[in-house]
């Protein structure tokens, strides 16, 4: 079985018009102001799944400061997945330290979704007070809802994108150490944190709820980064994310062929390791 565990949908009526939002949401702007930047509806996701052969998929949204636009998201993305049960898994999103931030995690964690994700801030580093303290309280209720939590990263060093936030891996560390029974998936590969499971005893202590995802690591890294990932973190814990659109399974494909692991770790990879980690078929 492929699962994809980093996709992202939009409804119908972003797709068709995204001004208003460009202007009325900063962090939307950010990644989506270029006109090139493609939104997918759940049909064009499931149509993409099918001819890429993806089995299941793990569905975000985007972390809206409107409560209106967070709650019209989740809704779609939980009516997608009511949908097509057998190929989209449902995650909330939401900027958690917006007002009624954490009430909507709790209305849409209550309704089914599987998790929260990909939750990000891609103007601010995660240690900033009022960003640390509204990602803590969401990630504590994650860690009681006993659901993972997907968080944007990215690499503090190298070339600069559209979202590439002002993160330090600091401020990544001390939320990840603030809430150690929290299941977090890091996207982008933890923006490389990973690499710090080599230091002493501590770092792997603290990241030993954690799993890495791979959405758009052919941009970011050479494929050796998944046989460095297994010797480092271990292969069970990295999961294939496309970030669909952006890329889609073929792109990944060749730097896994290329990457050195085995065939049982290319297998956990595709599929095996998020299944375990979400719980799929469970």
């Amino acid at each position: 079985m492929i699962i994809d565990s980093h996709v992202h949908i939009f409804p119908p009526e972003v797709i068709q018009d995204r001004r208003p939002h460009l202007r009325a949401e900063s962090q939307f702007a950010l990644l989506y102001q270029d006109p090139k930047a493609v939104l997918g509806s759940a049909e064009e996701l499931v149509r993409a799944m099918d001819r890429d052969g993806v089995d299941k998929a793990l569905v975000c949204g985007f972390p809206w400061a409107d409560p209106g636009r967070a709650r019209t998201h989740n809704d779609y993305i939980l009516q997608s997945a009511a949908k097509y049960p057998e190929r989209l898994i449902p995650l909330a999103c939401l900027d958690p330290s917006a007002p009624g931030g954490l009430a909507e995690a709790e209305r849409s964690l209550a309704r089914g979704a599987a998790g929260l994700g990909e939750l990000g801030f891609y103007g601010n580093d995660l240690n900033e007070p009022k960003v640390k303290k509204s990602l803590v309280e969401t990630s504590q209720l994650c860690a009681q809802a006993d659901k993972p939590l997907l968080l944007h990263t990215n690499e503090p060093v190298g070339h600069s994108y559209p979202g590439k936030a002002p993160m330090t891996l600091q401020g990544l560390y001390e939320l990840v150490k603030a809430c150690p029974e929290t299941r977090f998936q890091l996207a982008h590969l933890g923006g490389g944190l990973f690499f710090y499971e080599l230091l002493k005893k501590e770092v792997k202590e603290a990241l030993r709820n954690c799993v890495f995802d791979t959405a758009a690591a052919p941009f970011l890294y050479t494929p050796q980064i998944y046989s460095v990932f297994a010797a480092v973190a271990g292969a069970e814990r990295l999961l294939f994310g496309s970030d669909w659109p952006l890329l889609r399974l073929p792109r990944y494909l060749k730097d896994i062929q290329a990457s050195g692991m085995d065939e049982q770790e290319k297998s956990g990879h595709l599929g095996g390791n998020a299944a375990a980690f979400w719980r799929i078929g469970a």
